[in-house]
């Protein structure tokens, strides 16, 4: 469960932030609700512990690179903007779903996560429970942001539905047959039989995570 779902998430392009870049943004976000306006590097130092104003700016850098932060050409933190927070764009975390075996999707509605204003698509939240997709940087108690369609390319992860029962897996299409290929070896491919109704109820376009 979230507990407050304004906490600073970790967008994984693969590698989650580190505990300092997340302070870092948070403290961003709670100056500029509370002022308007961002801190300065040096008041981020200050506030943070730092004894280098370069070691803030190097996390501000990763923040840019990363899709949170949007900053002007001079580069100076008055400049910086939220991006995840443009538009006020929150995406409903909808329930649980397995990263195991299939089990029924657990609708459950838990609140909602701020990603970046220039996603697009309907876009919803899943809180991800085992570990068939750890090797695909997919951990137990990450959230998956998923875009609704039925379909999707070989290879890309998808939530589908098999007899009724959900699962976060990867798509494999070949030779005429599909699969949901785990992360994990500890487990086994699930087979898309010939001719079933199609299973796909989404494509996962990102994983968060709260630390």
């Amino acid at each position: 469960m979230v507990s407050d779902s304004r906490r600073s998430p970790q967008v994984l392009p693969q590698n989650p932030l580190t505990e300092p870049q997340a302070r870092v943004l948070a403290a961003i976000e709670e100056e500029v609700a509370h002022s308007g306006r961002p801190p300065t590097f040096r008041e981020l130092a200050r506030q943070l512990g730092y004894s280098a104003v370069g070691t803030v700016q190097d996390h501000v850098r990763t923040l840019v690179r990363k899709g949170f932060l949007e900053q002007d050409s001079d580069h100076s933190s008055r400049g910086l903007r939220l991006a995840h927070r443009g538009g006020s764009l929150d995406v409903p975390i909808l329930g649980v779903v397995p990263a195991g075996k299939p089990i029924e999707v657990i609708q459950d509605r838990q609140g909602s996560i701020p990603i970046p204003a220039r996603w697009s698509g309907d876009l919803f939240a899943l809180k991800v429970r085992g570990d068939s997709m750890i090797e695909a940087g997919i951990l137990d108690g990450d959230y998956v942001i998923v875009r609704k369609q039925g379909h999707a390319e070989n290879g890309e992860i998808v939530v589908a539905m098999i007899e009724g029962e959900a699962t976060v897996k990867r798509l494999d299409k070949r030779a005429g047959k599909a699969r949901l290929l785990p992360a994990n070896p500890r487990f086994s491919p699930i087979d898309i039989p010939r001719g079933a109704e199609n299973p796909i109820q989404g494509k996962v376009v990102s994983v968060q995570r709260f630390y």
